[in-house]
């Protein structure tokens, strides 16, 4: 009798951490197919460059850099005109020479808290990264030398046919 008690309780322990395990892997199963669709593979091993501008999100950027990738913020306005010049612009070297960096586009007017931790202080601001250093920062200026200059600063080489 004593000996059955003793089995009843450890078979119950058992299934205890069975089912604890269960609820863990559970809901890596579940969205584990969602990574690729969300534009990126393993938020461990960075951020996938898409070749465009996407929404700002905090994950995948500080994935992004922590694997050591080159990123892009682009602080934009929809009022602001300068943003509206250089968006056409940044997207033509995103989708050509500079086609490995992951590119994120920030609303100025919304993302206050983003705008203050990366001390940026106006509109049409594009702040490059290489990891977790900046190494490049362009605000206000829409030119094609800017930009290139820019783009410059990671060691990609623009050539005139990104215009």
């Amino acid at each position: 009798m004593i000996r059955m008690a003793r089995m009843t309780r450890m078979t119950g322990m058992v299934r205890s951490i069975v089912l604890a395990a269960c609820a863990l892997a559970l809901p890596a199963a579940l969205f584990a197919d969602q990574a690729p669709a969300m534009g990126r593979t393993d938020t461990m091993a960075g951020a996938k460059a898409t070749g465009q501008l996407t929404p700002f999100a905090r994950p995948v950027f500080d994935a992004a850099r922590a694997a050591g990738q080159i990123t892009l913020v682009f602080f934009h306005a929809p009022w602001c005109s300068v943003c509206r010049a250089q968006e056409p612009k940044v997207a033509a070297r995103l989708a050509g020479p500079a086609s490995h960096v992951v590119a994120f586009k920030a609303d100025y007017d919304t993302s206050t808290a983003l705008r203050a931790e990366m001390k940026v202080q106006k509109q049409s601001t594009l702040i490059l990264f290489k990891g977790t250093t900046e190494i490049a920062r362009l605000s206000y200026k829409s030119d094609d030398a800017s930009i290139d200059a820019f783009f410059e600063h990671a060691g990609m080489a623009m050539p005139s046919a990104a215009r």
